[in-house]
């Protein structure tokens, strides 16, 4: 066995095992630190300590009640007035540490195996939020909203979840954890639904990568063609809008849930395009507020999308002929609204008033007081 700085030779040449001979013990400590900061670097891990089997799973939160203020939590996008069928947005949906917050030496990463779909920690947070309505939806889709969301249970609805992780190093591992639990089971970009279940019950999941484009040429293909590393975005959008209006065969509603990892970019981008849609009157501008906060229009929180994120709906945007100024700031009326809304950070136009205008005076006839008579005068009145 041949070891590294050392040859069987090397005696021959005078100073030559010296020299290797001291070298060996540097090369080889090299060698074991690099064996140590190797797996690390590779795995892109920016956390210690890692799971007993090195499993890293980055600085990402649990979905679950205790860690909502860190999330761009699950939030209600939509429902449909003639299948009850609820659209969703959120972060990624596993569980992947032992405890809340992402401290690794609080709630360290569990073993790879032990990932698993948070299935009753999402049930918890739609519960915990189940007056919330977005601001945009016509009263009557509230109604039915709270009327659906008053007794909820995750149970009751047959659960399609639509992933938009990428192909990068780490996330096809989180999407084999909800691969795993769907049975195995999973259908690409818009094609047919794969039959699958979750917890013992019928269930999709759907893996369709959204790109990122920079608003030149390469957002056409993202935009319309499905790749081998990508979904079609335009596609994507009439798949939810599809999966929204479609009664399920189980009899049951559906609850759809689309994500990505942190539930801003990629899952922000998506809901700009399917306020689109379904809502012709919306602006891109509108789109792009609602979304960024998680459909209201208060000032915090805000979870924007990123710029590429945006590029690839205004592209969408444009393809749909709608308004696709991110700046256009015209107010739009709500569904079923008489009030109009504004972008967060407008006011209303103060209008000046007029000044009131001046009475004009009407000249009053200055009387002549009356000549008292004078009989001495008398003579030079002439009747």
């Amino acid at each position: 066995m041949k070891c590294p700085g050392f040859s069987p030779n090397s005696r021959l040449i005078p100073g030559t095992y010296r020299m290797n001979r001291y070298r060996f013990p540097a090369i080889l400590a090299g060698l074991v630190l690099l064996a140590v900061i190797l797996p690390a670097v590779s795995a892109g891990c920016n956390e210690q300590p890692t799971a007993p089997d090195g499993t890293c799973c980055w600085k990402r939160f649990n979905l679950q009640e205790e860690n909502r203020l860190q999330l761009a939590a699950p939030t209600v996008v939509d429902i449909s007035e003639s299948t009850g069928n609820i659209l969703m947005r959120g972060p990624m949906p596993l569980i992947i540490r032992s405890g809340p917050g992402n401290d690794p030496t609080k709630s360290p990463c569990m073993n790879q195996t032990d990932w698993r779909f948070a299935y009753s920690e999402l049930d918890q947070m739609i519960t915990a939020k189940k007056s919330f309505a977005p601001v945009y939806l016509p009263e009557s889709k509230k109604a039915l909203l709270a009327s659906q969301l008053e007794g909820f249970s995750l149970d009751d609805y047959h659960i399609i979840v639509v992933s938009l992780l990428d192909h990068g190093d780490i996330n096809p591992t989180y999407f084999s954890a909800e691969q795993r639990d769907f049975g195995g089971k999973y259908s690409s970009c818009s094609g047919p639904l794969e039959a699958g279940t979750i917890r013992k019950q019928e269930g999709n999941l759907v893996w369709s990568t959204v790109g990122f484009c920079d608003g030149g040429t390469d957002c056409q293909e993202l935009l319309n063609k499905d790749t081998a590393m990508t979904c079609s975005y335009a596609n994507l959008i009439d798949q939810l809008s599809t999966l929204m209006e479609e009664k399920d065969p189980s009899g049951k509603k559906r609850l759809i849930y689309y994500h990505c990892v942190l539930g801003t970019d990629r899952t922000g981008g998506v809901t700009i395009g399917y306020l689109q849609k379904t809502m012709p009157s919306m602006t891109f501008a509108h789109a792009v507020v609602y979304a960024s906060h998680l459909g209201t229009e208060d000032a915090v929180p805000v979870w924007p999308p990123n710029t590429a994120s945006k590029a690839l709906a205004k592209a969408y945007c444009t393809k749909i002929n709608q308004v696709c100024s991110e700046e256009e700031g015209t107010r739009i009326m709500l569904p079923g609204r008489d009030t109009h809304s504004h972008l967060p950070g407008q006011e209303d136009p103060v209008m000046t008033p007029p000044p009131a205008p001046v009475p004009q005076q009407v000249p009053v006839p200055v009387q002549t007081p009356a000549t008292p008579y004078d009989p001495a005068k008398a003579g030079e009145v002439t009747f």
